[in-house]
């Protein structure tokens, strides 16, 4: 951006001639500016110091306000040879400054050094947003893991205690999972075990948390759902389960139920926690399978102190 029709014909000539960018996008002033980087989203912007209506410095301010913007690479160009001028809009959030008359191959090469720079930002971010998704996964199912459960947990339940909202949990429990294994292998488990996942995981809410709690447990976490309702989505998933017809790689066809203790916040009372909202649960898987198995049972209320002692 350059009030300067004759400077932006110079930038995007030198620009093309190079070869390995897009055509650039031009404008004159600083408002027009940010409308197009909302709209183009560059990888570089170059953008002069002194213009009418909104110059370089009220442009920097204005991005500053835009987080989505904030990333992008700004190199200003500027006239003012001293010193002070140029700490000024690097302190303000420019990430370069080029001199007017500007050099073209040094325009080049300082476009080229940013733009590679935030090539490697994003791979970073995105190598980070990874890992931060493998920490958090079962390798085997797919679903979120225990670490990720017990932290996401003790956010729901202060919740619950501060604001008094909704909060359940159920257990999931493959009934008679080591005889699948001891049967036909751990193959063929392993192949149970990710279908019923992702059948829990297709049929539940995207608020609604599901993590694998350990060996065949899986525990499905429902904020902003009472007991009443959560039962009714419990009853749905045993019936789920129970139909699947599960084909492994080895061509081995197995049909399992599952068993289902749910406990809610609201049993407990005040002094809820985590670790009583799962014990409660636990309790009435426990019951769910001393019962006779593909069932769902729910921990009444008068039972949390109990567990809770």
């Amino acid at each position: 951006m350059d009030d300067s029709a004759a400077i932006r014909r110079e930038v995007v000539e030198t620009l093309e001639a190079a070869g390995d960018f897009e055509t650039p996008h031009e404008c004159a002033d600083g408002f027009a500016a940010l409308r197009m980087m909302a709209e183009y989203r560059p990888d570089v912007v170059l953008c002069d110091l002194v213009m009418p209506i909104c110059d370089g410095v009220h442009f920097l301010r204005l991005r500053a306000a835009k987080p989505e913007l904030s990333n992008v690479p700004v190199l200003m160009l500027t006239g003012a040879a001293d010193q002070d001028t140029k700490v000024d809009v690097l302190d303000r959030g420019a990430a370069d400054y080029i001199m007017k008359p500007f050099h073209r191959g040094e325009l080049l090469a300082r476009v080229r050094v940013h733009f590679r720079l935030r090539s490697l930002h994003e791979e970073l971010e995105a190598a980070n947003a990874r890992l931060e998704e493998l920490s958090c996964t079962d390798g085997l199912t797919g679903l979120f893991n225990r670490r990720h459960l017990d932290r996401l947990l003790d956010v729901e339940v202060s919740r619950h205690v501060r604001y008094g909202t909704a909060l359940t949990i159920m257990l999931v429990d493959i009934d008679h999972f080591k005889g699948v294994n001891d049967t036909y292998g751990h193959l063929v488990g392993d192949a149970v075990l990710r279908e019923v996942s992702q059948t829990l995981k297709q049929m539940t809410r995207k608020a609604d948390v599901v993590c694998r709690y350990g060996g065949e447990e899986i525990c499905i976490l429902l904020s902003n759902t009472p007991m009443a309702g959560a039962t009714i989505l419990a009853e749905r998933l045993r019936a789920a389960i129970e139909a699947l017809e599960i084909t492994s790689v080895m061509r081995i066809s197995v049909k399992v139920t599952a068993s289902i203790g749910i406990a809610a916040a609201d049993g407990i009372g005040k002094g809820c926690t985590a670790e009583a909202l799962l014990a409660n649960a636990d309790r009435a898987l426990y019951r769910a399978k001393s019962e006779g198995r593909n069932r769902v049972i729910a921990a009444p209320a008068d039972e949390a102190s109990r567990v809770v002692g």
